[in-house]
């Protein structure tokens, strides 16, 4: 029951005794102070004669009956009009004039430059970056990174130290301008605006071409295929902004490794030295390969270094395992790349590529089976060479894979007189390597041990699964510092660091590949070949042959 008609049914009430019991109604309390009724008016009628079924019903709760007279009592709250709120005059404001500081318009500046389509970031700055820097602004309501309303921030200064100093990491300073800015100029704010935007534009190339943006390796050779660790623009900006210190963040982008480091400091000595510009160069060429590395080679891992002709096992950076192995012919490089070792095959089979069948087998079926090799007709009509495991099998006793987009692993040989050269690049493409069986006890695991392989000799072929794959890195650098910390230069096998000096702008230091022996001077050895009985092939091979079989794949099954 609402407040109003709780009023009204005491009124009501009180005026029903008063009825009753006049005596007892003038009667005072005088103990009690009764509150001031609120003003009502008061209706009684006489309801007697009314049926039950036809009494008011917006009256019956208020009804007290008496013997006599029957009366029905209804009591309306009298309220004073109310006032309507537009009779209400406003209260008259201060005169004050609005002030937007230059921090109040950066947010608006910066978000209607980024959807500026005229407005350049970097013209170096590929669409995708620069849609990756506008994202960042906007999720982070476009607040400026790098700037105040005084001018560069203690952030934005060292991301400007650290751009300036690019030349010490092999980079163009020259490539990460910084932005002018002149905090006092007409308009102050756009020029803040336009500045932390550009500074962000600097940054993201940087970091960029630390981790190997500014060569294209695929560009220099198809079998140069390394994985680019390149960030994004807006996680380099991530970085950045939640760093304590941007600019060290921002520097942290250039290779950690340590041969990258004492290649820096080298560069630092040269030029300090003034001992040249070849060599120093060759410094940089052989840094930039270093970008070309994951940040994070692997705790352990394998490292190949084709030019010096020699393998490494890496163990929490110190090398456990050393050997010499024997590479690719120039005509026949071997490719650049990394990947994970995954297993071993003891005693393996040899499934010649269709390029050495044409090249060295004369293409004679007759040829390959009067050398031991069984010779397997496909369904296409096409030709499957297959050399069984022996002594005589070109992978040797054992290779180890490392499934890649090249085919290409590490295998022992046969012919190991060929490891007493001090120029070996004897091979296909693939890695041959000395000492197998001993770099097989480092990478197999403590129960594969060298003489336990060995006596897997001859005894068929025998898959063994690496208990943890292990990050293979083939790489190529010419540069390299011994135990002494002396520099040390190899011959630049494939060309390979002189191509990479002139992508980076540098003079060429005329270095040139070996070219592939011309066909003329192959043809006598293929007729000479041809010249041997031509026999069946030996079709009782067919079921040992890969139900797989891909003469494209083939191809590059061995090089």
């Amino acid at each position: 029951m609402g407040a109003p008609r709780s009023a009204a049914f005491w009124v009501a009430a009180g005026l029903m005794i008063a009825i009753a019991e006049p005596g007892r109604a003038s009667e005072p309390a005088p103990d009690l102070a009764l509150p001031e009724l609120p003003a009502v008016e008061v209706s009684v009628e006489d309801v007697s004669t009314h049926p039950p079924s036809i009494r008011p019903a917006s009256v019956w709760p208020y009804i007290a009956w008496a013997e006599s007279p029957k009366i029905v009592v209804d009591v309306v709250r009298s309220e004073p009009p109310r006032r309507r709120v537009a009779d209400v005059p406003a209260p008259d404001l201060p005169e004050a004039p609005v002030v937007f500081t230059v921090a109040d318009r950066l947010a608006a500046l910066l978000a209607a430059r980024l959807s500026d389509a005229q407005f350049q970031l970097s013209p170096k700055l590929s669409r995708k970056d620069r849609e990756a820097i506008a994202a960042f602004y906007a999720v982070g309501a476009f607040k400026p990174l790098w700037v105040d309303s005084e001018g560069w921030s203690a952030a934005g200064r060292s991301i400007i130290a650290t751009l300036k100093a690019a030349e010490a990491e092999g980079l163009a300073p020259g490539d990460y301008p910084t932005p002018a800015l002149d905090a006092k100029a007409g308009d102050a704010a756009t020029a803040l605006a336009e500045a932390d935007l550009k500074l962000s534009a600097a940054a993201v190339l940087y970091a960029r071409d630390a981790r190997g943006a500014r060569v294209d390796p695929g560009r220099l050779s198809r079998l140069i295929t390394p994985t680019l660790e390149l960030p994004s623009g807006d996680g380099v900006l991530t970085a950045l902004a939640s760093a304590k210190d941007p600019g060290a963040a921002l520097a942290a982008f250039n290779p950690p490794h340590a041969g990258y480091r004492v290649l820096k400091a080298k560069l630092a000595e040269v030029r300090a030295s003034q001992l040249g510009s070849r060599l120093e160069g060759d410094i940089l060429a052989n840094m930039e390969r270093w970008r070309w590395l994951p940040a994070e080679m692997g705790k352990r891992h394998v490292w190949v270094n084709v030019p010096e002709y020699r393998l490494r096992l890496i163990r929490d950076g110190r090398a456990i395992h050393e050997a010499r192995v024997i590479v690719g012919k120039p005509e026949t490089p071997t490719p650049i790349f990394s990947d994970e070792m995954e297993h071993a095959i003891v005693n393996p089979s040899w499934y010649v590529p269709p390029s050495i069948f044409h090249n060295e087998f004369g293409g004679s079926a007759a040829y390959a089976a009067s050398r031991g090799y069984q010779v397997v007709r496909t369904r296409d009509g096409g030709i499957s060479v297959r050399q069984p495991p022996g002594e005589r099998n070109a992978l040797g006793f054992v290779k180890f894979m490392f499934p890649n987009q090249h085919a290409v692993y590490l295998h022992d040989t046969p012919n190991r007189k060929l490891f007493g050269a001090e120029k070996r690049a004897f091979s296909h493409g693939c890695v041959r390597l000395d000492q197998p069986f001993r770099f097989g006890e480092f990478v197999l695991g403590s129960e594969w041990t060298e003489a336990r392989l060995r006596s897997l000799i001859g005894k068929g072929e025998r898959t063994i699964r690496l208990p943890d794959k292990i990050p293979v890195h083939i790489t190529y650098f010419t540069l390299t510092v011994d135990d002494k910390g002396e520099l040390r230069q190899v011959a630049d096998l494939y060309a390979v660091n002189n191509k990479v000096r002139v992508a980076l702008g540098l003079p060429s230091d005329g270095t040139r590949v070996a070219a592939a022996a011309p066909k003329k001077q192959i043809a006598p050895l293929r007729q000479a070949r041809r010249t041997a009985p031509e026999r069946a092939p030996p079709y009782r091979a067919a079921a040992r042959a890969p139900a797989h079989y891909d003469p494209f794949y083939y191809w590059w099954v061995t090089r």
